[in-house]
């Protein structure tokens, strides 16, 4: 396995082959139903022609997704970090802001199989620069610290305490709707 796009297409194929494997063993319009079996309606949800749909979407994100070779980031102010030689076809618009391939989208698709012997950890999707992504461990000590929560003043009706609506009825009031003003004319003097 040299790429995480051989990765994928293999483990998209070997869904494939059990999903169609499931199909050929029943006849023809043949239905997955659920029944009293707790693990039925997982496996009515996940019946073999939903798992071939998926399948299908994922090829076409990797297709979608694909290595065009070098590409060169003009936002990047390290030279040194640039020129990327290998970017994604669709990410960052390869010829003017590449970003490397095998991009964040690819690795996130990979998720689905992080326990198969074949992963590799360097495929991890890492933190976007816009901050999703991939947290930081809880162990690193680089998870923030929760902000205390204020209490709420009983007297504020917006901020009492409201009963979980599992154990009883909301009890607090609701704030009344926001009204909106007419929208002038043009020419006509806002009100």
């Amino acid at each position: 396995m040299d790429t995480l796009r051989d990765f994928l297409l293999a483990r998209i194929l070997e869904e494939e082959t059990l999903a169609q494997a499931a199909i050929d063993v029943h006849p023809d319009g043949h239905s997955w139903t659920a029944a009293d079996d707790p693990d039925s309606a997982h496996f009515t949800h996940w019946n073999p022609w939903r798992v071939l749909s998926t399948c299908v979407a994922k090829r076409l994100i990797i297709a979608a997704h694909r290595d065009v070779g070098s590409g060169l980031d003009r936002r990047s102010e390290d030279p040194d970090r640039a020129l990327k030689a290998h970017a994604c076809s669709t990410c960052g618009q390869y010829d003017e802001y590449a970003i490397e391939w095998p991009c964040y989208t690819l690795r996130v698709l990979a998720l689905d199989w992080v326990d198969h012997p074949a992963y590799r950890i360097e495929w991890r999707p890492q933190r976007l620069s816009s901050g999703v992504g991939r947290a930081p461990a809880a162990s690193s000590g680089l998870l923030p610290t929760p902000a205390p929560t204020p209490t709420p003043t009983p007297t504020d009706p917006i901020s009492a305490p409201v009963a979980s609506p599992m154990t009883s009825p909301v009890t607090a009031p609701l704030p009344e709707p926001a009204r909106s003003l007419p929208t002038p004319r043009p020419g006509q003097p806002a009100a």
